[in-house]
């Protein structure tokens, strides 16, 4: 055999390897199972934990799906699913209700959580919501989900939030910062994110992880804005690939209960990688008793949900449960 034909012959072996690496197509470690990619426009954020343990233990591959975890999240996440350039978005509910209000349907297929863990915290020298009249704050961007629930708590207080208060734009990161200098007088917070402000002395207002708080603000023991979702039409052509990533959310929700707030910060330290584990298990441990293992979302959860908007002025009208919601899938999982 000369050696010219031996090149030929390893030339073209190298070739078929190289378009086999640029075919799009993935395969799984057993077996050699052809993969389906999927991406997920993500918020890194503790809410979303199940989705990156879905990743981190494997259970999404165990589905045949290779997750591509896309930024940013939230809004510009979920317009860029509607564009195509993903098949799923992380989202908080306001946005999405807009868009469907304006024509641009999507279907809600899971949440993460029972209801928010949202909260206000000011210095030690507000005792009140009442008491912000006159004062800066931080809400953060008009039409988010936290600004709507600030814009509730000082309605609830007898504020007008146009009038009454100064909103800053800021991040978040920043606002703790400024709350800590007195540049403002009170802050939304994610309540998950309460450790990470190293033993700043505040006043925790208002904190929906507390049973009274959250009937008071939110009017349901269940509010389940943090949710999975995707374009209606995806949904209706691919059942079987939002059967999978179903199976995988709800299988990383019963793994998270069956092991420890470290263990669960282990597994998410590779996404979460500004916070160290010790950090990281404390936010785990408030989130705990939150996650909704079942990701179930019920009519009762989902109208407090679209009142909230109605409330704020998202939404002029209620859209019916069936037109947004789709539980088919969570019901199928283990089937």
């Amino acid at each position: 055999m000369n050696k010219r034909f031996i090149s030929l012959v390893l030339g073209s072996l190298l070739v078929a390897v190289l378009l086999a690496g640029c075919s799009g197509k993935n395969e799984s470690a057993k077996g050699g199972k052809e993969m389906t990619k999927i991406r997920i426009s993500a918020i890194t954020g503790i809410s979303w934990a199940p989705l990156f343990v879905a990743d981190s233990e494997g259970f999404f591959a165990k589905e045949g799906i290779s997750v591509e975890f896309i930024t940013p999240g939230g809004p510009k996440g979920f317009q860029a699913m509607q564009a195509g350039q993903c098949e799923f978005a992380m989202l908080s509910q306001e946005p999405l209700l807009i868009a469907q209000e304006k024509g641009m349907r999507s279907t809600i297929i899971a949440t993460m959580l029972k209801s928010r863990v949202y909260g206000i915290i000011a210095p030690p020298e507000i005792t009140k919501i009442s008491a912000l009249k006159g004062k800066a704050i931080y809400g953060s961007d008009p039409g988010s989900a936290p600004y709507t629930f600030t814009s509730a708590i000082l309605k609830e207080a007898g504020l007008n939030p146009a009038k009454d208060v100064s909103f800053l734009q800021m991040n978040a990161d920043a606002a703790i910062m400024a709350l800590g200098k007195g540049e403002i007088k009170a802050a939304f917070i994610n309540m998950f994110k309460m450790p990470e402000l190293k033993g700043m002395k505040v006043n925790v207002l208002v904190d929906t992880t507390r049973d009274a708080d959250r009937l008071k603000y939110l009017g349901n023991n269940e509010f389940p804005a943090e949710m999975l979702c995707a374009t209606e039409k995806y949904v209706k052509e691919n059942p079987e690939n939002c059967q999978k990533v179903i199976n995988a959310l709800m299988n990383a929700q019963l793994w998270i209960q069956k092991h420890t707030d470290a263990e669960v910060a282990a597994s998410l330290s590779k996404i979460f990688t500004a916070l160290d584990k010790e950090t990281l298990a404390k936010e785990v441990a408030i989130m705990r008793n939150v996650f909704k293992p079942d990701c179930f979302i019920s009519e009762e959860g989902q109208a407090a949900v679209v009142k909230m908007g109605m409330d704020a002025g998202l939404i002029s009208k209620a859209i019916p449960y069936a037109e947004i919601v789709n539980m088919s899938f969570v019901k199928n999982y283990g089937k």
